[in-house]
């Protein structure tokens, strides 16, 4: 009796669980969201995932994150820390950034639930928003599964506010239905999926990755720390600018020295400044310099653009550096 009696609460537990049992994405998978337009391959077991999107004719951004990145310098940030690395040609143009204390990103092509603040973990394709149940309807070739949840859309009565189909008995998703706000509507969008293959990607995705992108691509962390960033300094007086660096400049050739000078823009001799060139280091990347600004002609508005050597900061733009003086 109590034999029977285990073997039922077994099987209450395996059925309830199999009916909270969530679906997913396969952890490895390559497919289109768009008839082919876009491209993301995404392997959840080796931390890594792709991203391709044509634009036009010519026009193709290519985006890449993982974990311990490919080609990145040995005990450099970038080889320990999940980087995002985005690519476009042409014009050949690319920026990357590194998740970690002194990181993070303003863009992001994968998952936004991917993403945590300055932290990254590569997780499966869908994150959906509500409990999804098993429907019990039967299909010869679909699987389908309904959030508990309903949405109202204006033309028609409540429906599930996600619902997703798969081939039947598999894991390979077919299309993902959702209630979205556009403007100031409330419409139904279906995304359908175009699965190119299931298991490990194949290598010619990662392989695409340059192998000079540490040196030949804007890092994003990089930057000044103004305090403050506008100043209004009247003729022959003077205004204190704090500054330090965002992140450490990189170490290349053995050096990890930035060194920035500056030039006036709008006004080329209203203001004169010392000293004439700060010199930053892993080591002092956080220390506050000071830079003493004195205004000698009355003139318009300008500001003063940084002009960088070494660290990486090269191909830092100097423009969203500068310090504005009024």
């Amino acid at each position: 009796m109590m034999k029977i009696y285990l073997h039922l609460i077994s099987f209450i537990l395996w059925y309830y669980s199999a009916e909270s049992f969530q679906p997913y994405f396969p952890s490895q998978i390559v497919f289109s969201p768009d008839d082919g337009t876009t491209t993301i391959a995404i392997d959840e077991i080796n931390q890594r995932a792709y991203k391709t999107v044509a634009y036009g004719s010519t026009r193709r951004q290519t985006s890449y994150v993982e974990k311990n990145f490919s080609y990145a310098p040995v005990d450099s940030p970038q080889s320990k820390y999940y980087v995002q690395l985005v690519t476009d040609s042409p014009p050949l143009s690319c920026m990357y950034g590194t998740y970690w204390k002194y990181g993070g990103n303003n863009f992001n092509s994968f998952p936004s639930h991917w993403l945590n603040g300055t932290s990254f973990n590569i997780k499966n394709y869908l994150n959906f928003n509500y409990e999804m149940l098993h429907s019990k309807d039967p299909s010869e070739n679909e699987d389908h599964w309904y959030s508990n949840v309903t949405c109202r859309l204006e033309s028609e009565g409540p429906v599930p506010c996600e619902e997703i189909y798969f081939k039947k008995n598999t894991d390979i998703p077919l299309r993902f239905v959702q209630v979205i706000r556009r403007g100031s509507n409330i419409v139904q969008v279906t995304t359908n999926y175009q699965v190119i293959s299931v298991g490990k990607p194949d290598k010619k995705y990662f392989d695409s990755i340059p192998k000079n992108w540490f040196v030949a691509c804007q890092d994003f962390n990089l930057g000044l720390l103004y305090n403050p960033v506008f100043t209004k300094i009247i003729l022959k007086q003077s205004s204190e600018i704090h500054i330090s660096l965002t992140a450490p400049p990189h170490r290349i050739n053995g050096n990890d020295t930035v060194t920035i000078q500056w030039k006036s823009t709008e006004c080329v001799d209203c203001v004169k400044w010392t000293p004439k060139e700060l010199t930053f280091n892993t080591n002092n990347f956080q220390e506050k310099q000071i830079l003493t600004i004195t205004r000698v002609e009355d003139g318009q508005q300008t500001s003063l653009a940084p002009i960088f050597h070494g660290g990486g900061f090269d191909l830092v733009p100097p423009q969203t550096n500068s310090i504005f003086i009024e």
